[in-house]
């Protein structure tokens, strides 16, 4: 199958492209019944830093990958140079954070899991034949199972055997994914359970600091789990899937707990020790509400646009609300829902995420989706726990679970007037090198003066507090 993220324009791979590219998967094998085991993933130009990018996202999903003509990471592709300055920005660093999920090579060593074939023209004027190199020095370091090759005189296109390579396909033939019951060893990273939490039976769940990264190594040695983590304090373990003989023992961390044979097995650390807990706790930070105000556009998402307003302030959310619906059908060939808050009926629109183009003033759907948040925008101010913001320059997107939900999110796309709704209007939330926390407040300075006008940014706590969360400002 050939996804093509949906347009001839559309998203990156790293956001709705991902998720696009996953869903066709999903629906190949349905349709032409595939063999799962024989799952490979290649691609040229841009396809190729898909390959790339899907390849460590999902490990487990495919027995070989053959990026052509490719880079793999789009900011290094596109952008050189010593970001040192921007580095030292407390405000640089949370949003450079909410993009840790497009940063490939830092989550290098799930390739480990994969076959890898690298085809490049040595003669590439596009995509200079150095990002191969790169990836061929990287892989040199841990991987003992990669083939590179450099076509010589090749440029970015030099012919259908550009990326229908004979080789790749008889090298894709020496692959298969094992199934999960012979996976003795297992080494994971990811930098969101919201973008990638399983690896064949480990499941990341939660992290004490979302989007920062989380690794898992475990091994199987006889009925015993051993393991150690970094940046999880939430995981499942699908012993179901492993064939034991006996009740099964995980020690992690130096931790013992008790497992029982046949059964899967959720475990947390809040802060005082690993303990098996009966279920993951939906109101906390999970796998499938996990935050990143990107990730409030998934599952279905609705937008609602306010009508309580000025005139003014109600024709801008309307089309606000039209643009971004509008920007998704021209590059993700998407039908998005957009209603008034009068029209809007919680019932209606059960477990589906839902975007507010408004305050608590002006968007009579608010308080019917967003009662607790502990950030509350109206005319003139802003409250972010027991902190005031004045003004009606102040701008805010954020993102916090929908009350009436397991799964769903609400995100908040708000003004305290005019001038903070329109400092709204320049960020790009739809692009697939942009990192978005949880929350961003800014005043409409902002358009003009970049990141010193940035008052609030971070991210919420495990519970989805502003206590426990990690903000600048």
């Amino acid at each position: 199958m050939a996804p093509t993220n949906r347009r001839p324009f559309g998203f990156n791979w790293e956001e709705w492209g991902r998720i696009d590219a996953m869903e066709v998967l999903a629906e190949a094998k349905k349709v032409f019944k595939t063999e799962d085991s024989l799952t490979y993933l290649t691609g040229h130009s841009m396809g190729g830093h898909g390959t790339w990018y899907l390849g460590v996202t999902y490990p487990d999903q495919f027995a070989a990958i053959a990026p052509c003509a490719s880079y793999p990471d789009i900011i290094g592709y596109r952008r050189a140079g010593n970001d040192s300055i921007l580095e030292a920005d407390r405000h640089y660093s949370q949003i450079k954070r909410a993009a840790n999920a497009g940063r490939t090579l830092s989550l290098k060593r799930n390739y480990l899991q994969s076959g890898v074939y690298i085809l490049h023209g040595d003669a590439d004027n596009v995509v200079s034949v150095d990002q191969a190199r790169l990836m061929r020095s990287t892989l040199g370091e841990f991987h003992n199972n990669f083939s590179y090759y450099e076509y010589p005189g090749g440029s970015h296109w030099y012919g259908d055997h550009s990326v229908d390579w004979f080789p790749i396909f008889d090298y894709f033939k020496w692959h298969a994914i094992p199934a999960a019951k012979n996976v003795q060893h297992i080494e994971f990273h990811t930098a969101s359970p919201a973008v990638s939490a399983q690896n064949y039976w480990v499941r990341i769940e939660q992290q004490p600091r979302s989007w920062d990264f989380s690794n898992v190594v475990f091994d199987v040695k006889g009925d015993s789990i051993i393991g150690s983590v970094e940046n999880v304090s939430v995981l499942t373990l699908n012993l179901s899937q492993l064939n034991l003989e006996n009740d099964p023992v995980v020690v992690i961390d130096g931790t013992s707990i008790q497992g029982q044979k046949g059964m899967d097995l959720t475990i947390e650390n809040a802060g005082d020790g690993w303990q098996s807990v009966s279920q993951v706790k939906t109101a906390e930070k999970y796998s499938l509400r996990h935050g990143g105000f990107k990730t409030a556009f998934d599952n279905n998402v609705v937008f609602v646009y306010a009508t309580g307003g000025s005139k003014e302030e109600n024709a801008w959310y309307l089309n606000k609300a039209r643009f971004d619906a509008e920007t998704f059908l021209y590059r993700g060939n998407a039908s998005i829902d957009v209603v008034s808050d009068k029209a809007f009926n919680a019932k209606e629109y059960k477990d589906r995420n839902v975007i507010i183009y408004g305050n608590a003033s002006n968007n009579a759907a608010w308080k019917k989706v967003l009662r607790n948040a502990p950030l509350h925008v109206a005319n003139g101010e802003i409250r972010f726990g027991d902190e005031v913001l004045k003004g009606d320059d102040l701008g805010t997107y954020f993102v916090y679970p929908r009350f009436d939900s397991a799964t769903a999110s609400v995100g908040v796309v708000a003004g305290t007037g005019l001038k903070g709704m329109k400092a709204t209007y320049a960020n790009n939330y739809f692009s697939g090198i942009t990192g978005f926390p949880d929350v961003m407040v800014f005043s409409a300075d902002y358009l003009k003066t970049g990141l010193e006008d940035i008052k609030i940014s971070g991210f919420f706590g495990r519970d989805w507090s502003i206590g426990k969360g990690e903000f600048s400002k």
